[in-house]
């Protein structure tokens, strides 16, 4: 059932088998997951389930160093989470991700690869986004290179795509099965304050929320499960030990390590020929993918790569000698696009507004009206009108060029960090400082994909991928972070001296604290970390329904 804190204003404290904190991708899974096993489960969310959500974003509030976003961007406090806005992508990890890199510091998860990997099918099942399935050879019709000429055993691995889902709000998606739950009590406007910890003993007692009214209450449970995200998971747990430095932080781990991925979009894939795929494609099984090149795992690991995808991208829609009428009615219409999304459109690059600019623009606009049209025809059908959207638009560079966007993985830095400031919000809990850091080995990594990259395409002799080699390292410098992917902070490990969950993504020293969040991620592989999140959220699941039927609260 789905109910609003104001109604438990009469009522005494909640006791319950498991709680569960955030009404996101993972706290939903995971309560799907446990609906029907006659065990009782709360799943608290701060917002309500309207399309508003009713609640105010300002706890998201914070600081941030040097490029990365604000902490309120790219996240929402809502019945569904972040999920409310996001593109849809979904990209499963590599088995490469999960191994020990002697060039890539604090690589190396402490489960291994197939750990996750049995759970990814019904994480796509999820996420509304498809098999199991990301070649190009196995989910496409088309079975076109990718790019024309390019030797298919060479070290980059044109045969992959990337699926994308709805893409699908999780809150409006699962509300029905919730709301129809037995045994599933779902808490709106419920804002979660603090854990508390047994004085007697190494476990979570209970944990303090405020109620819309106002009125503080608790949920007492055996199992309690933190599924806030990257950074309000991190903030919560320090906020929660109000006289140490953070609950599950004896070594002070937590919080540390942040990354997020580097994304850029530098130099372009020149085509002497038709030939090149570029656009959206429907899979075999009706889902929208794209296709992506990659670094070998083998010569990631022969060059000292760490992991990189490449994608074919639409022009700058500032610069108007794309000629394209539909990119310059958004240039001219972009600040009806939420903000997250803006730098996107301008490949990170600030805007250079001038009235001769707009102009061009507006010529543009004139001169490719029945081009218009019918984009706004064919946008309306596949966009506004679909269930399953078309994720976004790509239009080709009139030159015939391809700028060249990629998504890189980022060494986790110890002075990389979440950390709290003497600022509060309205519940009395400190706003997070983040510190984001990147080093020269992301930059190098850069660089040696690049050019490992042009070598392959150019050998094509098909096509090439133009760049300036001079100012690479520079510009690869220049990356900036996903602002949406908040990995690391409460690293699993095998032992609490290297991280802050374990294996079971129980808090280390607290058995019956779990994280559901990227935040338990060693490393960020280049992949959107949503479906891997679900993944773990299952895994986890199974973990819960283990303990549970051992007769035992804990580990």
């Amino acid at each position: 059932m789905i109910l609003s804190s104001r109604s438990l204003d009469g009522e005494s404290d909640i006791s319950t088998h498991i709680c569960i904190v955030g009404a996101g991708a993972a706290g939903i899974s995971l309560a799907c997951e446990l609906d029907g096993l006659g065990v009782s489960v709360v799943l608290l969310e701060a917002a309500g389930t309207g399309i508003l959500g009713g609640v105010s974003q300002d706890p998201y509030e914070g600081t941030a160093t040097g490029a990365h976003p604000q902490p309120s961007n790219f996240r929402r406090r809502a019945f569904g989470g972040t999920t409310t806005i996001w593109g849809g992508r979904c990209v499963p990890y590599d088995p490469i991700d999960f191994e020990r890199r002697e060039y890539a510091p604090k690589s190396g998860w402490p489960i291994p690869y197939r750990e996750v990997a049995q759970y990814y099918p019904k994480a796509m099942a999820y996420c509304d986004a498809g098999v199991f399935d990301f070649s190009v050879s196995g989910a496409l019709e088309n079975q076109t290179p990718t790019i024309p000429g390019l030797d298919p055993a060479a070290d980059v691995e044109a045969n992959l795509i990337e699926r994308y889902s709805l893409p699908t709000d999780f809150g409006a998606r699962y509300r029905k099965k919730l709301e129809q739950s037995a045994n599933v009590r779902v808490v709106t406007h419920a804002h979660a304050v603090r854990l508390l910890k047994d004085p007697v003993g190494d476990r979570i007692a209970a944990l303090e929320f405020a109620t819309r009214s106002g009125r503080t209450a608790k949920v007492n449970a055996q199992l309690f499960v933190l599924a806030l995200g990257g950074i309000e998971t991190t903030r919560f747990l320090l906020a929660s030990d109000l006289e140490g430095t953070g609950l599950g932080n004896r070594f002070d781990l937590l919080g540390r390590y942040y990354t997020c991925h580097l994304e850029n979009i530098l130099g372009a894939v020149r085509s002497k020929r038709p030939g090149v795929v570029f656009g959206f494609e429907k899979t075999r099984d009706g889902v929208y993918a794209r296709r992506k090149l990659q670094i070998r795992e083998s010569a990631q690991q022969r060059e000292g790569i760490l992991n990189i995808a490449f994608r074919l991208h639409y022009p700058n829609i500032a610069d108007p000698q794309h000629r394209s009428s539909v990119l310059s009615a958004v240039y001219v219409a972009k600040r009806i696009v939420i903000p997250e999304y803006r730098r996107i459109l301008q490949h990170g690059k600030n805007d250079p507004a001038s009235p001769l600019l707009l102009t061009q623009h507006v010529r543009n606009l004139v001169t490719g009206i029945p081009q218009l049209l019918g984009f706004a025809i064919d946008w309306t059908r596949r966009r506004v009108l679909a269930e399953r959207k078309l994720p976004y638009m790509l239009v080709p560079n009139a030159d015939g060029s391809y700028p060249l966007e990629f998504h890189a993985e980022q060494t986790p830095l110890h002075e990389s960090r979440i950390s709290l400031i003497g600022d509060k919000d309205a519940y009395g809990i400190p706003r997070v400082k983040i510190d984001w850091r990147t080093c020269e080995t992301d930059v190098d990594s850069i660089c040696k994909a690049y050019r490992l990259l042009k070598r392959q395409i150019d050998a094509s002799r098909q096509c090439s991928l133009e760049f300036d080699d001079k100012q690479l390292e520079a510009s690869a410098a220049q990356s900036l972070p996903v602002g949406g992917h908040h990995i690391g902070t409460a690293r699993m490990s095998g032992g609490p001296s290297d991280g802050v969950v374990d294996t079971n993504c129980s808090v280390h020293g607290l058995p019956n604290l779990f994280i559901a969040s990227s935040a338990v991620f060693p490393t960020s592989g280049h992949a959107n970390p949503t479906l891997t999140i679900v993944a773990l959220s299952i895994r986890l699941a199974v973990r819960i329904k283990t303990i549970l039927s051992a007769g035992r609260s804990t580990l």
